[in-house]
């Protein structure tokens, strides 16, 4: 801390007031190895005291504002799957401030952009996502700071209007070694919260592949975030390095589905980064911030966001003090407070303050209570719900019931301040409502219930030729996509709930060819989904040659007609295991016949092919989405016409794929 006054000449302080003036953010450039300036109270990438993405308890000084922009980047091959060039930039801008001294509140806004090879389209833009966060803290001993941290978090929908919320409760503490030994620079950070978000209900889940699930950010889990970091006040630079941990929650079976159709332990994702990073405040209120991310996680399971090899941040923090910039300091004053001199009563005064203060117990009771006048009604239908009771918490007082037909209610008198009302009715989601009651009023509220949605149940049965098979069932979309192991031991079936929704169901099986189905569950429905597999063939007709589906023998019809031959069913499941598999989102058939007859019907019957082939993919399971279909004629042949093994190759079906 540096003194000075700001007045030409000495002055002599007010009885009682010790006035001292405060230096703001000074540069450390200079400073000695132990000085206390070293220490940057800087902002975190998306506001609050902390290092790049851990926040600190102790929140500096009361009244500062902080404002600090990060940019990020990467580019990698091979992420986050094989094959796959991903190249990613991001931008946060946020503000901070300290209110109170043991208040930090700070807002953040999130863009970025990530192209990959692999996504359609390839460049993704995420724009919108918008952090509101509040940090209380106290300094419990000497050099220690502990407190809470709570995030609310927006993501904007794709292409629509929809948005998400999130929630990031969490509890931050920060250690100054310097409390136990001047001598020793080092500052220790800890974080450990959850954190919720809603992205995976941004879009439907069967229709992203992992590269367009990172792209967008999606995270289809809560987790368990756990953080640790160091930091080093030194002259000129402060080096920090900070780890973090996000564990997926909730994951059926511990497992999650890879990119490849293969199941990983959910252990072998969960994101882990490293950070190395310094910090410079080289100008006076003004600090820099390097840092990379290494990625310590290597494998992908879909659902949970993967993380890249490395990742490069640069930001600045600046802060402001509005009470320093009118003169450039702070006047921090500490007031000597002085016992007051007593007066004494006389009798005659003592018996007008025992006369004014004479009030009936009656009086004090009208004046001390209020009245909760309300409306029950259905969240949904918006209509008056029948048979509710509604009671006050904590209170003796027994519960009131609605009037007939309007669902309002009227409580008894209730002394005055909080008040808790519990709404209670069968099939109906429970509700608690806090309200402040002012004394002598009745408080107006309308109290919405949530109907109880009652999963549905599945009987699971997957055979091949009537024997059990033990496979892996993914439940892609819906509100709670899920992931069930299969097992022989399961015999003839398994149950499962469901929340109400449309799924996407792969089903995947050693030595089996995969099979995929969509599948409508109502509410509180039972209902039977088996699957019976075939096993794989010994010799595979069906391979992926860059954006194409390679046949290796043809798609048979009956002659001159758009009839589908049983001899290519085999065929057509191979087809579909490969989409299933390989993760192909939609692919485009196309139909082409040779040169002989009459163009027109050529062109007409290459259409009527195609959309056959089309609808016996779909009957066995595929999403119409994911398919289109077309008809050539003979207008794209792959040989010569004049022999008839060229007409016989050019009167084919192709699989292109569209997006992958």
């Amino acid at each position: 801390m540096v003194g000075f006054s700001t007045q030409p000449g000495p002055t002599a302080p007010s009885p009682g007031l010790d006035q001292t003036y405060e230096a703001h953010s000074p540069s450390t450039l200079g400073n000695s190895w132990m000085d206390a300036r070293n220490l940057r109270h800087a902002s975190t990438s998306t506001g609050g005291v902390g290092l790049l993405r851990l926040g600190g308890a102790d929140l500096g000084r009361k009244g500062v504002l902080r404002f600090s922009a990060t940019g990020e980047f990467f580019s990698t091959p091979d992420f986050p799957v094989r094959g796959a060039d991903n190249t990613r930039t991001g931008g946060t801008f946020a503000v901070g401030y300290v209110p109170l001294d043991f208040l930090d509140v700070s807002l953040s806004y999130t863009a970025s952009t990530n192209t990959n090879t692999r996504s359609s389209p390839s460049l993704i833009q995420a724009l919108g996502d918008v952090t509101l966060g509040a940090r209380a803290t106290k300094q419990w001993l000497p050099g220690f700071w502990a407190g809470a941290d709570v995030r609310v978090m927006t993501f904007s929908g794709v292409g629509s209007n929809q948005i998400a919320f999130g929630f990031s409760p969490r509890a931050v503490a920060t250690y100054d070694a310097r409390a136990l030994n001047p001598k020793l620079p080092l500052r220790v950070h800890a974080n450990l919260g959850l954190l919720m978000d809603g992205t995976g209900s941004l879009v439907d889940a069967g229709r992203l592949n992992a590269a367009e699930e990172y792209a967008l950010g999606i995270n289809r889990y809560s987790r368990l975030g756990v953080g640790l970091g160091l930091e080093a006040p030194l002259p000129v630079v402060t080096p920090f390095l900070e780890y973090g941990l996000s564990s997926p929650l909730g994951v059926p079976d511990g497992q999650l589905v890879a990119p490849d159709g293969s199941l990983v332990p959910v252990g072998s994702v969960a994101p882990q980064t490293l950070g190395l990073g310094l910090k410079l405040t080289a100008v006076q209120n003004l600090t820099f911030t390097a840092a990379a991310e290494l990625g310590l996680t290597r494998q992908v399971g879909r659902g949970v966001q993967p993380v890249p090899p490395f990742n490069l941040v640069l930001g600045a923090s600046f802060n402001v003090d509005p009470a320093l910039q009118a003169g450039g300091t702070r006047v921090v004053e500490r007031v000597v407070v002085r016992e007051p001199v007593p007066v004494q009563q006389t009798p005659a005064s003592a018996q007008t303050q025992v006369a004014q203060s004479q009030v009936t117990s009656t009086q004090v009771a009208q004046a001390a209570t209020a009245q909760v006048s309300g409306v029950v009604l259905d969240a949904k239908t918006r209509q008056p719900l029948p048979g509710v009771l509604v009671a006050m918490v904590d209170s003796t007082l027994p519960p009131v019931a609605l009037a007939p037909g309007d669902g309002r209610f009227l409580t008894y008198a209730l002394p005055s301040g909080p008040v808790k009302l519990s709404v209670r009715k069968d099939g109906y989601l429970p509700l608690e409502k806090e309200l402040m009651l002012e004394a002598g009023r009745t408080v107006s509220v309308e109290l919405e219930l949530v109907a109880e949605v009652k999963p549905a149940t599945l009987a699971l049965a997957v055979t091949s030729k009537r024997k059990p098979v033990a496979a892996t069932l993914a439940f892609f979309g819906g509100p709670t996509p899920r992931q069930v192991k299969y097992s022989q031991a399961d015999a003839a079936s398994r149950q499962l709930q469901l929340p109400a929704g449309r799924y996407v169901v792969e089903i995947t099986a050693p030595g089996f060819l995969a099979q995929t189905r969509a599948v409508q569950v109502a509410d509180g429905a039972a209902m039977d989904l088996a699957f019976d597999l075939e096993p794989e063939p010994k010799q595979w007709q069906v391979k992926r040659e860059n954006d194409k589906l390679e046949l290796l023998q043809q798609v048979r019809f009956a002659d001159g007609k758009a009839v589908l031959l049983p001899e290519s069913y085999p065929l057509l499941a191979q087809v579909v295991d490969l989409l299933v598999r390989t993760g192909i989102q939609r692919i485009r058939i196309e139909g082409h016949t040779d040169n002989q007859g009459d163009k027109t019907a050529n062109l007409n019957l290459s259409k009527e092919r195609a959309r056959a082939v089309a609808d016996y993919l779909i009957k066995a399971g595929l999403d119409p989405a994911r398919l289109e279909s077309e008809g050539f004629g003979d207008s794209r042949p792959v040989a010569p016409n004049m022999t008839p093994r060229g007409r016989e190759l050019n009167r084919r079906v192709d699989f292109v794929i569209l997006d992958r």
